[in-house]
């Protein structure tokens, strides 16, 4: 399985910015009515719900886990120490085949192309695939909708799926979905700053061919 690099790079920006660490409801009673479902969790996978270890990804981030946690190092929201490259690794090769099924059911061509080249849009849809099914929808048909309408300004698009309407449509927001909207909205501005512009890629292309013919003609 060949992972792009630019998705690779958001999974691990979602696990540093936007999901916590460890969890464990048998040793981290936090008393927060968020975690009273949730099971054994992390990077925002869990292990109850997550179905991960009915993949042999699945299977080797839990049992990495498994075989290095202890109740007096691994608090909570612990992110893995030493391990922490490699969780995150095989974090990515979980996330991976989620986005592309949700991506291939939910997102029209048009769309998923302009996501792919795009790093904020990708995060957004990132995120989405944590989020859930239903969520990864909602966003996809707004998306989808704003492509066939022509509206050029996606990421605000993205934004206002999040923060200014929950699941259905015209409904309230989800205070968490909202809330990660609000965040990512902050990020988005630098992985805009950093994602290269036509003219620099001109500019990179021009000084490589200079420097060839240089050497062409040096010698």
């Amino acid at each position: 399985m060949t992972i792009p690099k630019i998705f690779s790079d958001s999974t691990k920006l979602v696990i540093d910015q936007l999901e916590g660490g460890y969890f464990n409801p048998a040793w981290h009673n936090v008393g927060d009515p968020r975690y009273s479902n949730s099971g054994e969790t992390m990077f925002g996978l869990d292990r109850l719900r997550g179905m991960q270890e009915k993949t042999a990804t699945g299977k080797q981030f839990w049992s990495l886990i498994d075989k290095n946690k202890s109740k007096e190092v691994w608090k909570w929201n612990y992110k893995g120490g030493a391990l922490a490259d490699q969780l995150k690794n095989l974090a990515v090769q979980i996330m991976y085949p989620l986005y592309s099924n949700y991506a291939k059911l939910y997102l029209n061509d048009k769309a998923k192309k302009i996501i792919d080249s795009d790093p904020a849009l990708l995060f957004h849809f990132v995120y989405a695939t944590w989020n859930g099914s239903g969520w990864f929808k909602k966003f996809a048909t707004d998306i989808n909708n704003a492509v066939n309408n022509g509206v050029t300004n996606l990421q605000q698009v993205a934004i206002n799926s999040r923060t200014k309407e929950g699941l259905k449509a015209g409904s309230q927001p989800n205070s968490l979905i909202a809330q990660g909207g609000e965040k990512i909205k902050k990020l988005f501005a630098t992985l805009v700053k950093n994602k290269p512009t036509n003219t620099t890629l001109i500019l990179i292309v021009s000084v490589i061919a200079g420097y060839f013919l240089y050497k062409k003609f040096k010698t």
